[in-house]
């Protein structure tokens, strides 16, 4: 019996990775009356789509992808921050709710019990108590000191740079990590 033969994986040409991030100028990006937000690139109307910065964690660049009903990605946006006023306007709307997050300011008090941390927090929004579970997970450790926490609710809350917090939060934290 011979093998199957596999499917040759050529990579795209680079006319095809080029026609594919579309510019500002062939984009316009708007939120309906419901709050939905629709995009139209070169002639074509995707409806209900989702936003995603290209790196959302390591830095903001100025990539944005629009992503369909099944996570699959519609068009990629070059230089989202030259849209048109409007279209920038609905497009910081919509990214402003997805990667919202709460800056963590000062750490109260980090409990555990049976694998799951309890948090008392102050943040930029006021007292938060939040629970954490699969720490390896869930607290991320990025570049400059700064770290990204998903509570089970999926919540996020940021600590910019840990050698900003006061002595006591940071040496909690270090408990966590």
């Amino acid at each position: 019996m011979a093998a199957p033969s596999q499917p040759s994986a050529k990579p795209p040409a680079r006319d095809e990775l080029v026609y594919w991030a579309v510019d500002p100028e062939e984009v316009r990006v708007w939120l309906d009356e419901f709050h939905i937000l629709h995009v139209e690139a070169r002639g074509e109307v995707h409806h209900d789509v989702r936003p995603r910065h290209a790196f959302p964690l390591s830095g903001r660049g100025d990539y944005v992808g629009f992503l369909g009903e099944k996570e699959q990605e519609l068009v990629l946006v070059r230089h989202a921050s030259r849209l048109d006023p409007a279209s920038r306007a609905a497009l910081d709307e919509a990214l402003a709710k997805l990667y919202y997050r709460a800056i963590i300011t000062r750490i109260d008090s980090i409990a555990e019990t049976m694998g799951v941390s309890m948090w008392e927090v102050m943040t930029d929004c006021g007292y938060a108590k939040f629970e954490v579970v699969d720490r390896q997970r869930h607290i991320r450790f990025l570049s400059g000191g700064r770290f990204l926490i998903t509570d089970v609710d999926g919540n996020r809350y940021e600590i910019p740079c840990i050698y900003e917090l006061d002595e006591r939060s940071q040496r909690l934290v270090e408990t966590e990590t």
